[in-house]
Parts: structure tokens; sequence; C-alpha cells
């Protein structure tokens, strides 16, 4: 981002609170980088002895199927740690490439069946044509991000996608300047996961594309900084209802209404001019959901597993994960203007009076002779449901864990920033609730910034009522709101036991390299062995050398981002995750001993479940063997 102008000397104890990294640069989709730059580059990892591609498809896997994908990186690693380049040819890497296209080939497998479906309800759909329009608006988007306007784009954008580049824009502006994008070119486009549920159709594209950055000033139109052109690879997930059918002609990409085919002109509502039809609803053409970077994608799961999820939605039939997350994405974002700004009244409708009585207090603790705390460079790993709470006597509760980073800086009224340190990662639960009886209105999924009454914009401001229509908005009387903000706490989570079809559970690379990390630092040193296999595994995984600093700063400083566990299978395959880690020295120290029975003691796990998975990792190690 821009570069800080340092004022006077920062006080001792805003010093304690700036951890802050070096400029980064800014990109629409997932580029703003949750840890690090985007997530292209050297995929291989390997040299010039053929590995490469060895460590290229493992890395796909990892991304595009983590139930396989994780347990043979780990594999992986533990064989280049066991016995170096040398057997690196051999029969364990065999074994596993030749696993690797079984996974591969299971998994296009299943994907073909999945689009089987889709075409079945919708002879019209076509893959090339689908990835055709979304190129289209991946470009479009682009060139929205560039002139920093998405206005035009928001036709088929849900509002957390349209909160979070306008939040990303209003900083940008307010420091100066605008990122511009050129030699922008998709080289590959790819569909990879097709999904179907009673809510929506879902289809994700794997993006792959190349683009100079350069970050030019608004006042003189001069390059300030730039980057050379760079391979980035991000995932773009798209939503529509079930029993929508693909018409012949433009639709919402193209710029025409998909119900009545008039050239857009959208109301604030999100309506046709022509026919007053909702067409970011999902009822019509698909919408744009969610963009993340491919190294922190995950196919979507199942709703049913959440706890709470069952119970709510036989209440509540139009109740939908979508828009949860989409709304909590709205949220976070109006969290990072009020820091920003300095002010609570970008939360004053998303909030409830007693949270927003304690965040104006707290922002004004953050003040210091004219100078504020905000997040800077701030940007979204991922939104996850971890447990869903009907209200009985009181409210209905959601607790929704936020994967997020950020660099800690200060600003003033004149627009000046200074910064200092790491970016941080931040898990933090944002606790979400409506009052008893509140239902999910149908068809406003996507529409999580308006008014639930009227569907006029929520503005912000200094009400928590709607500006047009007058209805309160941040009782929980229409939609969720924000209760309260509390640290993740790993050690709190018992999730319920989930059956999988698999033997291995889903793990995420990023968790496995987080677990890592807290374990190497468990006994306060860190070995050449332990440091080599968490860099070999970043590596491979395809993860940033930046997400990996990332991590380790975040661990240094006391705040492990481990996500929550989802029944025994998972937390036995974290855990011996870490104990490879820290076996990876040949010893097991006794803080590292300490460490794994503390974080078994957390996820339900007995010492005799330590020792028997130390145990088998040792001979693992041994022998060479998965």
């Amino acid at each position: 981002m821009f570069e800080s102008r340092v004022g006077r000397k920062i006080p001792a104890f805003v010093k304690a609170l700036l951890l802050v990294a070096p400029a980064a640069f800014a990109r629409a989709g997932g580029g703003e980088s949750f840890g690090g730059s985007g997530g292209g580059g050297d995929w291989g990892g390997g040299g010039g002895d053929g590995l490469g591609i060895i460590f290229y498809y493992l890395a796909r896997l990892v991304v595009t199927n983590p139930l396989i994908g994780i347990p043979l990186v780990i594999v992986g690693i533990v064989v280049v740690t066991k016995f170096g380049k040398s057997a690196r040819a051999g029969s364990q890497y065999r074994t596993i490439v030749s696993a690797g296209k079984a996974a591969g080939a299971r998994r296009q497998a299943d994907r073909s069946v999945q689009l089987e479906g889709l075409k079945a309800r919708d002879a019209a759909f076509s893959d090339e044509d689908f990835l055709k329009r979304s190129t289209q608006a991946f470009l479009e988007i682009q060139k929205a991000w560039s002139d920093q306007d998405m206005s035009k784009a928001s036709r088929f954008i849900s509002d957390g996608i349209r909160e979070r580049f306008e939040m990303q824009i209003a900083m940008q502006k307010a420091e100066g300047w605008r990122n511009r994008m050129e030699n922008l070119l998709v080289l590959d486009t790819a569909i990879a996961s097709a999904t179907s549920d009673s809510f929506y159709d879902g289809i994700s594209v794997e993006i792959r594309a190349q683009a100079r950055d350069l970050e030019v000033s608004l006042d003189s139109g001069k390059v300030i900084r730039t980057r050379e052109a760079e391979q980035f690879s991000e995932i773009w997930s798209f939503l529509r209802r079930p029993g929508v059918v693909t018409k012949t002609g433009p639709g919402l990409i193209e710029g025409f209404c998909p119900n009545c085919g008039a050239s857009l002109e959208l109301t604030d509502a999100r309506r046709c001019q022509n026919c007053d039809s909702l067409v970011t609803s999902g009822q019509y053409d698909w919408v744009l959901s969610e963009v993340t970077q491919s190294s922190e994608w995950k196919a979507e799961g199942r709703p049913e597993l959440v706890p709470g999820f069952a119970e709510m939605a036989g209440r509540d039939p139009a109740f939908n994960l979508q828009h949860i997350e989409d709304r909590a994405s709205v949220i976070f974002w109006r969290y990072v203007r009020s820091h920003f700004d300095g002010s609570s009244s970008p939360m004053r409708k998303v909030a409830t009076p007693s949270f927003l009585e304690g965040f104006g207090k707290s922002l004004a603790l953050a003040r210091e002779g004219g100078w504020w705390l905000y997040f800077r460079d701030a940007a979204v790993g991922g939104v996850d449901i971890q447990r869903i709470v009907p209200g009985q006597n009181g409210p209905d509760r959601i607790d929704a864990l936020v994967r997020w980073s950020a660099r800690n800086a200060q600003k003033n009224a004149e627009g000046r920033s200074r910064s200092e340190g790491d970016r941080m990662i931040r898990p933090s639960v944002f606790v979400l609730v409506r009052n008893p009886g509140v239902l999910s209105p149908a068809g406003m999924s996507f529409m999580s910034a308006h008014c639930q009454g009227c569907g006029a914009p929520d503005t912000g401001g200094d009400s928590g009522a709607c500006d047009y229509c007058g209805r309160v908005l941040n009782d929980g009387g229409q939609d969720w709101v924000l209760q309260s903000v509390e640290r993740f706490d790993p050690s709190t989570v018992r999730a319920a036991q989930v059956r999988t079809v698999e033997k291995v559970s889903l793990v995420p690379p990023e968790v496995l390299l987080a677990s890592m990390a807290s374990t190497m630092f468990a006994d306060g040193e860190v070995g050449p062995g332990e440091e080599e296999c968490f860099r070999e595994f970043a590596s491979t995984a395809a993860i940033p050398s930046s997400r990996a600093d990332e991590i380790l700063a975040s661990v240094r400083a006391g705040h492990p981002p481990i996500p929550p566990v989802q029944g025994r299978d998972q937390a036995a395959e974290l855990l011996g995750a870490m104990a490879r880690i820290a076996l990876a020295d040949g010893r097991l120290s006794a803080g590292e001993t300490k460490f794994l029975e503390e974080f078994a003691s957390s996820v339900g796990l007995s010492r005799a479940d330590v020792s028997l998975i130390v145990a088998r990792q040792r001979s693992a190690l041994a022998s060479g063997k998965p």
C-alpha cells in the first residue's frame, strides 16, 4: 500500500499495538492478499532434478482436493526430510504420483457427475459459455477496481463482495492513490467445482491470470510504485437459485436484465428499471458471491454438519449459510471502515446499540494526540460458521469465525498514516444475533447491505434506522446484527462428531502450517530440521513465503491462528502433522510434548492418544512410510 508518512515519535503504548509488514500491492479479487501477494508464481518448489512437476501436482491436489492432497503432501515432506534429495525419485514419490493421478481422476469424475446433473436440469447450460462469461466478469471487475468505481459491476455481485471492494477503494482514495493493472491477461479458466442444494446451484471457476501492478497518485497521475508482471490464481464462485435455466442471449454479466432482456439501469435497490425485477437475487441469473485465492479456497462443505443448522432451518425455511457469510462479510468490512474513519458511524445499521456503546469507547481509547489506530491492508481468508444457536428464551445466535489479517497502523484527520512491524493473522469470532421469530426473507440473500423491509441500500450514517422507510435495522428485528467481536480460542471449540466417507478429514494447508508453527515454538527454539520442514510444506502447498512469514509472526507474538477442528478424526490428523514437525529434528522436547498434550486436551483427545500418535509418527519417520 501507500508508503507510511511517519510523524513524531510513536508513544510506547502504540508501539505495543503496531505490528505492521512491508508495503503490499492490492488487486481486485483475492489479490489484496490474505497473507501476502497473489497465489501465483512457481508452484513447483523443486529444482532442476525433475521434481517440480511432482510438487506442482501435489500443490494443485491440495488446493482442489485436500482430502487426498494434504496427506500426500505430508508424506512428501517426511520423505524429503528423512531421505534427502537422493531418495526423491524413489518408490515413495512414484507412489505419491500414482495416488495423486488416481485422486485427480476421481475428482474429475465427481465434477463431471455434478455438471451432468446441472445440465439435466438446464439443457442450455454450457461449460464453455459459462467460462467465457466468468472471464468477462473477471475483466470487468478488474477494470472497475482500477477505475475505483464498482457501480457498474454491482449488477452481478453480492453486497459482501461490493462492500469489500468499496472499503478498500475508499482507503486508497483517502491515502491519495489507486491501483492500476496493466497488461492483464487471462491465461486459463477451469471449473473447480459444481454444487447444488435446496437453496442454490453453485459453480466455482479457477482463473489463472497475469498482470502488472502499478500504484498511481490521484493528484499527479504519476506512478508511485510498480511491480513486474506476475501470475496469480483465484477461485470465483457464482450462485443462482435452483430451477433457474440458462436463457439465450445476454444476461446480468453482459449488462442486460435476465428477466425482461432490457439494458440494465439498476436502482439503488438492485432492481431493473424496466420490469422491477430484483436481479441480484439469484432468481434469474448467476451472481458472484465469493472471490478467493486458490491457496485459500476449499470446496463447499455440508451445512447440515454445522451445529444447530438443522434446527434453525426447521424453524426458518429460507435460512441459508450463503446469506450469513455475505452478511458477516458486510459487517466485517464496516468494522474495518469504522477503525479507518475513527468513528462508529459505518456500524450503526449493522450492530446492536450495546455493541456500539462499547465500540465507541474502544475507538476513543485508541486515539492519542490526534492519531487513531486502524487496520491497514486488511484481507479476509474466509468466513466459517462455527455454530448456530436457535433462541429458546432469547435471541437467535450465530458464531462466525472470520479469518483475517492486517497490519496495525495509525492515521490522523489530515490523512497522514504511520506504521511499523509485521502483518498479523487475527481470527475473530463475530457473534451475530436476531430476535426470536424473525425469518430470513427469500430472495434477499445477496442483499445483506440493504434494508430487508424496503430494499433500500444501507448507507451508514449516525442512525440505526433505514434512511428510506424508517425501519430500525440494528435491533435484530430485520436481519442479523453484530452483538460482539470475540477473540477466537481453539480450546473452547467442541465440534460435533463428523462422519466422513474418507478416512482422512479435511484440513486446509494453512491450518497444518499454523499448527506446525505453534509446535515449532513450543520449546522456545526452532531446529534447522523443523525450519526446513516448515518451509518445504509451505512451498509444496503453494502457500506464498509472505504468508508463511505471517503465520510465524502471529505465533511468535502469541496469536496462533489455529482454526477449530471438527471431530476426533480431524483432531488426530492435525495432531499427527504437529507431531511430525516436532520430530523433524529427531527429538521431542518436554515443551513440545506439553504443547501436544494441551492441544490434544482442547480438542477432546487424551494423553494416551498423544502417545499413540507420536509413536506412529516416529515409526513413519524411521521407515519413510506414510
